[in-house]
């Protein structure tokens, strides 16, 4: 019985096609595995990227924020004016911004024009007497007699140091004098019993002596405090009149507590414990704000919960 006939050659068409086919699977398995990796490599950085691109989002917003603000503050002090009214300032505008060369009439609505323009016209105000300050007036030529408008001589010059000169001027010569006598920007104990001494002496009675009661106490909204205290002792008329002339000054001082009584007939004692007023420096507070990538971030850096 003949049997089943023999490939002559065992390595012939049948095994190359084989190999070839073992090598197109392994080249396709090959392909396959770069591409997962690439694939793999796209969605790693495409998520990196979404959240690089996320955070700076949030980076530029906060510091559109801050230009905001900083503008904002601008505008309302009245530092800069918006020469293209577009409501914003441009880095040329601010390199050639020069708030002592503004005339601040033309910044109404500001904090600059309200001091400059409304309280240093401001009749209400006017009632600290100037008049006696010579150089508020114009001293010969035709105009003597004459006030000077010390704020037209301020806007009129670009000279640090002649606007240095008028502006002193100007808080001397006009209503804004009431303001540093009602509220002294600095703690100044000698000037406040000067005050006190002042209204004993419009009050024609001499105390035995003046003294403040304790050191200053900073406030905690700008406002400090001198304490005072405050021991009069005359007739009932005096005491009246001395009063009075406290309740009337510029200066605030604010009598806490006080006892009253009489010695003999005509002797009337006050005894009083109160404070007078100062402001202190006002600076602009900048605040630092950190942006987080994410709220666990945030947590993780701030220790919330």
């Amino acid at each position: 019985m003949a049997g089943a006939p023999q490939d002559p050659n065992p390595n012939g068409p049948a095994v190359e096609k084989r190999l070839k086919i073992s090598k197109t699977q392994q080249q396709t398995l090959l392909i396959a595995l770069i591409a997962a990796v690439v694939v793999s490599v796209c969605v790693v950085l495409a998520i990196y990227f979404g959240k690089y691109i996320n955070f700076n989002k949030k980076v530029i917003a906060a510091k559109d924020e801050s230009i905001e603000s900083y503008e904002q503050t601008i505008k309302n002090v009245g530092l800069c004016t918006d020469k293209d009214r577009d409501g914003k300032f441009s880095d040329a505008e601010l390199k050639d911004c020069n708030p002592d060369a503004l005339d601040s009439s033309r910044l109404t609505g500001t904090l600059r024009y309200n001091v400059m323009v409304n309280m240093a016209s401001n009749t209400d105000l006017e009632s600290v007497a100037r008049d006696s300050q010579k150089d508020c007036y114009e001293q010969e030529g035709e105009n003597k007699g004459k006030k000077i408008d010390w704020q037209k001589k301020f806007d009129s010059t670009e000279n640090d140091e002649e606007q240095s000169k008028y502006l002193s001027m100007l808080k001397m010569c006009s209503a804004l004098r009431v303001v540093p006598d009602a509220l002294p920007a600095q703690v100044n104990e000698e000037a406040l019993m000067s005050s006190l001494n002042q209204i004993f002496i419009l009050s024609n009675w001499e105390p035995e002596s003046i003294s403040p009661s304790g050191n200053a106490i900073s406030g905690t909204s700008g406002i400090s405090t001198i304490p005072i205290s405050l021991v009069v002792e005359t007739n009932s008329k005096t005491t009246m009149t001395v009063l009075n002339n406290i309740e009337k000054s510029i200066r605030t001082f604010d009598m806490q507590t006080a006892n009253i009584a009489w010695s003999g007939q005509e002797t009337l004692t006050v005894k009083a414990q109160g404070v007078a007023y100062y402001t202190e420096n006002a600076d602009l507070i900048e605040t630092t704000q950190t942006v987080y990538a994410s709220d666990a971030a945030r947590k993780k850096a701030t220790g919330d919960k």
